[in-house]
C-alpha cells in the first residue's frame, strides 16, 4: 500500500488539512501545538479505523462539528487505485474502501499494516505486560489473518471459565472450557514464541551489541511449561476460585528484556528504552514484510525526543531500511534531514493552518 494524499476534516485542531506524502519517507514538522501528532493520528485513523491516541469521538472531533473524517488516496501493492474514507460521528465509525462499506475496522487494518512509534514508546518496556502481549498479537494478526478469530475463541472460553469459577459451579462443568483453553492457548503460545525467536535473532545485530552488549527477550507463556498447560489449569482451580479469575494461560504471558545478568529495564535511561523499542518495532515491521510481502506503514511521533544524535542517526537508518512508507514528526526538520538525503517530503505545519479550537 502506498498513500499519496490524506485529507483531514474537523479532526481535533484542524478544520481542514491536506497532506501530500512522499513516496517513501516524509517528515511532518512544526512547533509545539501545530498539530503534528494529530496529522499522524489521522493517517493511523484512515489506515486502521481507529486512533492511536483516543478512539472516543468526543476526544477527536473538532469542537462544534458533528463529526470528523479522513480521506486517503493512493495505490495498492499492485498499483491499483486505493481510496479510503473513515468518518467518526457520535459513537459510530463509518469506513469505506474503494467505495465499498467496511463493517469492521479489522478488515481495513488487515490490508494496511501500520506500526506506530509514539513519543511514549519507552513505556512499552516499563509498563504492564498487556501492551507487550498486544504487540505480539497485533503482529501475528498481520501475518495470519485468522489469528484474531483464534484469540476471540480463547477469550470467549476464558470468560466462560471465569463465570463458572465465580458461580462456584462443580469442577466437572468447566472441563469443556478447559479443553478449548488448552487447544487454542497452546497454539497462540507457539505463534507468539516464534515472533520472540525472530526478535531475539534481530537483537544479535551489531547495532544492539555496540550499545548494549548481548540482549534478548525472555518469554514467559503464562504457565509452567515443565508441568504443561493442562496440569497447571487443573492445579490452579482452588486458587482461581478464591480470586475469581483464571490465573494461568496466554492472557498472563509476558516478555522481559534481559542480558546475561537478568532483566535490564530498570537500568535503562528513557532514551535507551525508546531506542530499543524503535528497534523492536522496526524488526517487527521487517518480519511482517518477510512473511506476507505487505509493506507496513511506519508512523513515528516526535522522533528526537529523549534521543541523542547517535541514537537519532541509528533510528533513522533503521527507518530508511523499511520496505514501506515512513512518516515521522519533528519540531526541527532540518536536523533530521541533515542525517540523511533520503527524505522525499517535508511538510511544514504552523498555527495559521487552522482556526482556534475554541
Amino acid at each position: 500500500m502506498l498513500l499519496k494524499t490524506v485529507q483531514i476534516n474537523n479532526l481535533r485542531c484542524f478544520e481542514r488539512l491536506d497532506l501530500t506524502l512522499g513516496k517513501k519517507n516524509t517528515i511532518i514538522s512544526g512547533g509545539n501545538g501545530t498539530g503534528k501528532t494529530t496529522a499522524l493520528e489521522a493517517i493511523s485513523l484512515v489506515c486502521q479505523g481507529k486512533s492511536f491516541v483516543s478512539n472516543r469521538s468526543g476526544d477527536i472531533v473538532r469542537r462544534g462539528s458533528s463529526g470528523a473524517s479522513v480521506i486517503a488516496a493512493g495505490e495498492t501493492g499492485i498499483s491499483d487505485p486505493l481510496n479510503i474514507h473513515v468518518r467518526k460521528k457520535g459513537v459510530k465509525t463509518e469506513i469505506s474502501l474503494n467505495g465499498n462499506p467496511i463493517k469492521k475496522a479489522s478488515e481495513l487494518a488487515r490490508s494496511a499494516p501500520v506500526i506506530v512509534i509514539t513519543s511514549h514508546a519507552a513505556t512499552l518496556l516499563t509498563e504492564g505486560p498487556d501492551k507487550r502481549r498486544a504487540l505480539l498479537d497485533k503482529t501475528m494478526f498481520h501475518v495470519e489473518p485468522n489469528y484474531i478469530e483464534e484469540w476471540k475463541k480463547y477469550r470467549r472460553a476464558l470468560r466462560q471459565r471465569n463465570q463458572l469459577i465465580r458461580g462456584r459451579n462443580l469442577r466437572k462443568v468447566h472441563r469443556a472450557w478447559n479443553e478449548q483453553l488448552i487447544l487454542i492457548g497452546e497454539e497462540i503460545d507457539r505463534k507468539r514464541e516464534d515472533i520472540v525467536l525472530r526478535l531475539n535473532a534481530e537483537l544479535k545485530s551489531k547495532t544492539i551489541s555496540k550499545f548494549f552488549g548481548g540482549l534478548f527477550f525472555r518469554y514467559s507463556p503464562g504457565w509452567n511449561r515443565e508441568k504443561g498447560y493442562r496440569l497447571c489449569l487443573s492445579q490452579s482451580w482452588e486458587k482461581d476460585e478464591q480470586l475469581g479469575y483464571t490465573t494461568v494461560g496466554p492472557h498472563r504471558a509476558d516478555l522481559a528484556l534481559c542480558d546475561k545478568n537478568g532483566p535490564v529495564v530498570r537500568n535503562l535511561s528513557g532514551g535507551q528504552s525508546k531506542f530499543l523499542v524503535c528497534f523492536v518495532l522496526c524488526s517487527l515491521a521487517k518480519y511482517i514484510f518477510k512473511e506476507t510481502a505487505k509493506k507496513p506503514l511506519v508512523l513515528v511521533d516526535d522522533i528526537a525526543a529523549e534521543l541523542d544524535d547517535v541514537f537519532i542517526t541509528s533510528v533513522l537508518n533503521m527507518l530508511l531500511k523499511q520496505e514501506g512508507q515512513v512518516v515521522l514528526t519533528s519540531i526541527r526538520s532540518a536536523e533530521l534531514v541533515g542525517f540523511s538525503k533520503n527524505v522525499d517530503a517535508v511538510l511544514q505545519l504552523n498555527q495559521t493552518q487552522y482556526k482556534d479550537h475554541d
